[in-house]
C-alpha cells in the first residue's frame, strides 16, 4: 500500500492550490466540476507532485482540492468545520481492492460507506471510502486501485455522494 493522494475540502480552492504551487512545487493537473442531482456542485482541482530532476519521476502524493456551493455535499462538510474545511480523506493505492476490502471487513476495524467498490471502467479505476475514523480524527480512508490514468469524474461523484449527510 502506498499513499496515492490527500483530499482537501475547503472554501477557496484557488488559495489552497496556490499554497501547494508556491510552497511545495506542485503543478496543475486538471480541474472539473461535479454536478449533483439536486443542482448543487463541487469544483475540483487535481495537483501533481513535483518532478524529482535526478530521476525524472514525480515524487509524493497527488493533492485533490474541492470546494462546493452552499447546500452541496462539499459545501455542507466545509460549513460543519467552521467554514474552513480540512483534510477529508487520505487515499491508499492497492493492487487488489477486492482482496483488501474483504480482509478489512473480516478484521472489523473499519466500515465502508458503500457495500460495493465504485468502478470507472473507462479509466481503469476502482475506489471505496471507509466511514470516518474517530481514532484518526474523523478522517476517511480511501482504497484506490488504478491503472495509469488519473481521476474519473464519474467515480468522484459516486464517492462524494457516498459521503452525503456526513458531518
Amino acid at each position: 500500500m502506498k499513499l496515492d493522494h490527500i483530499a482537501y475540502r475547503v472554501k477557496g480552492r484557488h488559495e489552497a492550490a496556490e499554497f501547494f504551487y508556491s510552497m511545495f512545487g506542485y503543478e496543475f493537473g486538471t480541474e472539473f466540476d461535479v454536478e449533483f442531482d439536486d443542482g448543487s456542485k463541487a469544483e475540483c482541482y487535481v495537483l501533481l507532485p513535483p518532478i524529482n530532476p535526478a530521476i525524472l519521476v514525480r515524487e509524493g502524493p497527488e493533492v485533490f482540492i474541492s470546494d462546493g456551493s452552499p447546500g452541496s455535499i462539499v459545501g455542507d462538510w466545509v460549513e460543519a468545520r467552521g467554514g474552513t474545511g480540512g483534510i477529508h480523506h487520505m487515499a491508499y493505492k492497492v493492487k487488489d481492492i477486492d482482496k483488501v476490502v474483504e480482509e478489512w471487513n473480516k478484521q472489523g476495524a473499519v466500515e465502508f460507506l458503500t457495500d460495493d467498490v465504485i468502478d470507472c471502467p473507462d479509466d481503469d479505476l476502482r475506489q471505496i471510502f471507509t466511514k470516518p475514523l474517530d481514532y484518526l480524527g474523523g478522517i476517511i480512508i480511501e482504497l484506490i486501485e488504478r491503472g495509469s490514468k488519473g481521476f474519473c469524474e464519474k467515480s468522484v461523484k459516486g464517492l462524494m455522494n457516498s459521503t452525503k449527510g456526513l458531518k
